[in-house]
Formats: C-alpha cells, sequence, structure tokens
C-alpha cells in the first residue's frame, strides 16, 4: 500500500498510470461503471464495487450491464487486459485501495426529502478498514455540507482516522449525460474540493489522470457539492419556464420555437426547450436534495420548489392536449386507441427511470384510454415486461390509433413523414407533439388534427 499524501502531483498520477495504485469505485451504475473503465483504461488497477451481485458477475463476465455508448468496448478491454475486475465486498476492496471513489445514488424518500442512507452505508463498511493514506472522494450529488457533516464523521469513527491528518477526503462530482457519460466525464472539468489543502492536491492529481478537460479546485467540498446540484437545478428550472411560456403560447396562438429561436439570438437569452416534463435519475431528484439541505438552515427556495412541481405536472397538461385534440375528433379519452411514441426519458437513451412518459400512461390508463407504446430503444419483450401493451414496429403501433402521442425524439420518430402516420391511423385522427418533431402545418394539411407542447399554430 502506497500512502499519497507526502507525494507529488506528478508522483500520484504517475502511481496510477502505472498500475502501482488500486482505485476502488464504489457504485457501478451507469455513472459509476463509466468512471471505473476510464481508470482503467488510463493504466489504475480498478475493483468496481455493487451491492447487486448480477451487475458485478457481468462485469466480471466483460458483459456492460448499461447501454452506455462506447461502455462494453471499454469494459470487455479492460477485463480482458486484467486492470477492471468487480466484487460486492466492499469491505475487502476498501482494506487493497489507495484510492476510493464513491459513485453510489442518492435518492429521495416518499416524502420528498434526501435519503443518503446508500452513501451512508458505504462509508460504514469503507471506514471500517481504511488505511491511513488513502484518499476517499466523494462522486455522488450531494447537497452542500454532506461530506463534511455526515461522510467525514462516519469515516473517522468507523476507522479511528482523521480526515485531512491520516486519510484524504474530497469531493468531485460527475458532470455527465446518460448517452454519452465516457466523452463527458473525459472533457468536462472536473470540480475537486477537499477537507484540506493535502486533500485537494490528492484528489486533483487522481481527477488528472482520466480529465483531460483540466481541473476546478475550489476552497471546500461545500462549494464543490454545490457547483453540482447547482448546475443540476438551473436546468430544472430553465426548462420549468419554458414550458410555463409554452403553455402561455398554446393559448396565445404563438409558436414557442420560434419566439424562443428569435429570442435567443440576444446573448443574455439562453431558453430551453419545453416538453413532457423532466426524466432521469437527475433532474427529478437533485433539486429536492436541495431544498431539503434549505430547509435545514431556513430558506425557502421557492422558485426551485415551484419549478420542480411544474415539471412534475407536464404529463398532466399533455393530457389535457390529448383530450382536446381528440374532442376535435368527436371522441373523448376513454375507449380511444392512443398510441404513445416514447417511453425514454430523453431522445436515443434506453433508460426510463423517472420518465414522465410513463406518468403520461398511468394517467390515460385511469381515464379508460386503450393505450399502445412503442419505443425503438426497447425490445418488444422488454416493454411487454414493463406492463405495457406493444407492437414490434412504429406502423403496427400507429396501426387503428385514434391518437398519436410523440413523448421523446428519438431519431425514428424525427425522419417519420406525416404520410405515415396519415396512412396508419385512423380517421378523423390527432398528433400530440410534446417535442417539436414534426412539422405542424404539415400535420394540419394531411387532415390531421395537430397539438404540440408550446406550438398555439392551431389558434391562428
Amino acid at each position: 500500500m502506497k500512502d499519497l499524501m507526502p507525494l507529488s502531483a506528478e508522483e500520484i498520477r504517475k502511481t496510477f498510470q502505472k498500475g502501482e495504485a488500486t482505485l476502488a469505485v464504489a457504485g457501478l451504475g451507469w455513472m459509476g461503471l463509466s468512471v471505473a473503465c476510464l481508470y482503467a483504461d488510463a493504466g489504475a488497477r480498478v475493483v468496481g464495487v455493487d451491492k447487486d451481485p448480477r451487475i458485478v458477475n457481468a462485469v466480471n463476465k466483460s458483459e456492460c450491464p448499461h447501454s452506455e455508448h462506447g461502455l462494453a468496448t471499454l469494459l470487455r478491454k479492460n477485463v480482458r487486459e486484467e486492470r477492471l475486475s468487480a466484487t460486492t465486498d466492499m469491505e475487502e476492496a476498501a482494506s487493497r485501495s489507495e484510492a476510493i471513489l464513491i459513485a453510489v445514488p442518492t435518492a429521495i424518500d416518499e416524502n420528498k426529502r434526501a435519503d443518503y442512507s446508500a452513501i451512508e452505508n458505504v462509508a460504514k463498511k469503507i471506514g471500517s478498514k481504511l488505511n491511513g493514506g488513502v484518499c476517499v472522494i466523494v462522486e455522488s450529488t450531494c447537497a452542500p455540507g454532506v461530506t463534511e457533516k455526515l461522510i467525514q464523521p462516519m469515516l473517522e469513527k468507523h476507522s479511528g482516522l482523521k480526515a485531512e491528518d491520516n486519510f484524504g477526503l474530497a469531493y468531485s462530482p460527475i458532470r455527465a449525460m446518460i448517452g454519452k457519460a465516457l466523452a463527458d466525464i473525459k472533457t468536462y472539468p472536473k470540480i475537486v474540493g477537499g477537507v484540506g489543502p493535502k486533500s485537494l492536491k490528492v484528489a486533483g492529481s487522481i481527477a488528472e489522470v482520466v480529465s483531460e478537460g483540466g481541473v476546478i479546485k475550489v476552497s471546500s467540498t461545500k462549494t464543490a457539492e454545490a457547483a453540482k446540484i447547482f448546475e443540476t437545478v438551473y436546468r430544472d428550472v430553465n426548462i420549468a419556464l419554458a414550458n410555463e411560456f409554452a403553455m402561455l403560447c398554446e393559448s396565445e396562438g404563438i409558436d414557442y420555437f420560434e419566439a424562443a429561436e428569435a429570442a435567443n439570438t440576444q446573448p443574455y437569452s439562453h431558453l430551453h426547450r419545453p416538453g413532457i416534463g423532466v426524466g432521469g435519475h437527475c433532474l427529478p431528484l437533485y433539486p429536492y436534495l436541495l431544498l431539503t439541505e434549505a430547509r435545514s438552515v431556513g430558506v425557502k427556495m421557492i422558485l426551485v420548489k415551484d419549478s420542480r412541481r411544474l415539471n412534475e405536472d407536464m404529463p398532466r397538461h399533455t393530457l389535457h392536449l390529448i383530450s382536446d385534440s381528440l374532442r376535435k375528433c368527436n371522441r373523448s379519452i376513454t375507449r380511444s386507441k392512443i398510441t404513445i411514441l416514447g417511453v425514454s426519458y430523453r431522445e436515443e437513451v434506453k433508460e426510463i427511470r423517472y420518465s414522465p412518459a410513463l406518468e403520461l400512461i398511468r394517467l390515460l390508463n385511469r381515464r379508460g384510454a386503450r393505450v399502445t407504446v412503442y419505443d425503438p430503444m426497447f425490445r418488444l419483450s422488454e416493454i411487454e415486461a414493463m406492463g405495457y401493451k406493444s407492437q414490434p414496429s412504429l406502423k403496427m403501433a400507429l396501426h387503428g390509433a385514434h391518437c398519436a402521442v410523440i413523448t421523446v425524439a428519438h431519431d425514428e420518430f424525427r425522419h417519420v413523414s406525416v404520410k405515415a402516420f396519415e396512412a396508419a391511423m385512423t380517421s378523423p385522427a390527432a398528433i400530440v407533439d410534446c417535442c417539436s418533431v414534426l412539422n405542424a402545418k404539415d400535420v394540419e394539411k394531411s387532415g390531421l388534427i395537430y397539438r404540440g407542447v408550446g406550438r398555439g399554430i392551431w389558434t391562428k
């Protein structure tokens, strides 16, 4: 075991690049496994840790458990070259590692308050086997103060060691998006904050092993935590603003996308795209982490709270658009055949966590609709395993539909012609376009009824 604390920044980098030190990555989810593979590919000895034996077995067999672009190739290469392995034993991995990255997911409870139990459990196990000179780097998204107030005491209690004096402790968030995680992790600047200067030096040097975008060293772990959660909540708030503008445009007969494009020619305007809502593991959860912390210090954060509620309500607004479009066809939602195009939370990504399309389907089922789901990212059997009726092709999914709802801008949906909708659907029929992939005027010219989030064209 090497003591990293007295080494120079260059010595630390070379130690990992030459495979002379072991890096443990706690949490082999979408981001954790990507991080593990990148460090292994840079030369480090990496042991990944996950509580799910299915993920661990898959990794050790060179079978990628996540459909992340480029990850399967990187995984096979580094397992084959014996730089990457996986285990369910966190204590054993901690006992033989010079650096430990914590990348387990954060969550919220039934009351939408922060739940850091996964990080606490991992920190307890790490602390029980933590060696002096090791650097622990928290990469899970947390509210400001979690590393200092929660993780540091846990590590110190169970190890008998003191952060900064006997081991390094830092916070350095993963800044990446599912679908392009490997590229994002490598190219985005890596933010690092330490509990002291020695921890900051070691953690920053470890980050430099894989970060081609450079390292931004900030004054504290709290600052680093704030930077990560602020950049995420910023997106949620701005999407909410776009959704609110979009609803106004629908009532005013304005095309939001035309207005936003014009507005964004002003360099201080960065209007986002509206849609059916916000999905994925980040945006639907992380504002609540911040709100939990804010309440504890007496700050209300009304804008963050209202923005989250607005985004969560967009599936219900989409239901209104569906109902209105079917009314024009002299139908109601009840017993209408409605085809949902897309269950992924984002285009070209095979991931449904917190997808707003799932809430929309639930609402439609409650109203008595006959729902068919099609998503090119998933096999027919996978969608049926979710409990939804599906078809093996877009054409078959649209056959006989009274309404088609485009919830996500997959490439297949962008390239389908209006004529294809017209030919397959029952007349009269409607299209509800939640992501502006179709030309509204072309749809209306075909005889189909058009509705879309932010598209007020039909009221002119």
